[in-house]
């Protein structure tokens, strides 16, 4: 039976890894979501055009310097993601419809500030913490139908672990999506925190 998963990739563009990532997922025809660190795709904006011309991708916002929703005021917040929709937008031709926090830090009071699905993740490949190939295989190993699953362009181990990654999924039968794919109408709905496509959370709520 086929399932379903979200390659999900933040911190980037990163002029060393992100187009040795985009290679492989082109190449190998793989949708995929890129959380956009707005400083970075400043300053390389062509990886990010380059992505969007590839037809395959979606886009996030993972705010333009990457501080803590929960340590930056609401001004700030806005600010954060107003200036990084206006770098995508310029890039790709559309407004990012979805945030990932920096860190995955979220809370209530800051959901009703971004007013926009948050997206976090059920599955991390740790690659920012243990920066080992073999890891961050061993980590996609444990994939189960409807994941996202949270990794970074920015580092040369998930790069290099990538192919290796893409393999063993799809020898395990998982189809690769977006996210406004995995998700579909939901996204459509009012805010949520998204962990997967069958958990969502909304902090504070009734």
């Amino acid at each position: 039976m086929t399932k379903e998963i979200a390659l999900t990739f933040d911190d980037g563009p990163w002029g060393l890894t992100t187009p040795r990532v985009l290679d492989e997922l082109i190449a190998q025809k793989i949708p995929a979501t890129f959380m956009i660190w707005g400083e970075h795709a400043k300053q390389y904006p062509e990886l990010v055009k380059r992505a969007a011309a590839a037809k395959l991708f979606s886009f996030g916002n993972h705010t333009f310097s990457h501080h803590s929703l929960l340590e930056i005021d609401e001004e700030e917040i806005r600010k954060e993601l107003e200036k990084t929709d206006h770098i995508v937008k310029e890039l790709t031709g559309e407004v990012p419809k979805f945030i990932r926090p920096p860190f995955g830090d979220i809370d209530f009071n800051t959901l009703k500030i971004v007013n926009r699905p948050i997206i976090c993740w059920s599955l991390d490949t740790e690659s920012w913490n243990h920066h080992d190939v073999n890891q961050c295989l061993e980590r996609a190993t444990k994939a189960k139908d409807g994941d996202i699953i949270l990794m970074h362009d920015y580092q040369e181990a998930e790069a290099e672990a990538l192919p290796k990654i893409i393999d063993y999924l799809q020898k395990n039968d998982f189809i690769f999506k977006t996210i406004p794919d995995l998700l579909g109408h939901q996204l459509n709905e009012e805010p949520y925190i998204y962990y997967s496509r069958n958990k969502r959370d909304k902090i504070g709520f009734k």
